[in-house]
């Protein structure tokens, strides 16, 4: 096997462990943002924590955009392969995405909740 692709295969070798650590980091978020659910209210290392996940998975999907076309340029079956790969990145970073933005709405209503609760003290 050549230099040039022992390396592709050792960067596809990376991806795959990636994805796989990528797609445990999301069912972490999942949970924490079901308990926060559950609790009515999130905590602000919960907010910066799925941000930065989203952040990191992006670049990563960035990276990974540049190896597509690098085994695009010697191999489109190849790369048509790899396809599935790329599609479960971005399906990953929009369910980040998405319990980055359930989180938000958990957190909204709390201080909404704790806003209401406040007025109707004031008054009484």
């Amino acid at each position: 096997m050549s230099g040039t692709a022992t390396t592709f295969t050792e960067r596809l070798r990376t991806f795959a462990s990636d994805l796989t650590r990528w797609q445990a980091e999301a069912d972490r978020l999942r949970i924490r943002t079901e308990n926060a659910l559950s609790a009515g209210q999130v905590e602000e290392d919960a907010l910066v924590e799925v941000e930065a996940s989203a952040s990191l998975l992006y670049e990563e999907i960035k990276i990974f955009d540049v190896l597509m076309r690098e085994v695009s340029s010697r191999s489109p079956t190849a790369a048509d392969e790899l396809a599935p790969v790329k599609d479960a990145l971005r399906l990953l970073l929009l369910e980040v995405t998405e319990l980055g933005t359930r989180l938000y709405s958990i957190r909204s209503e709390g201080i909404g909740r704790e806003g209401s609760t406040q007025a109707a003290h004031r008054s009484s």
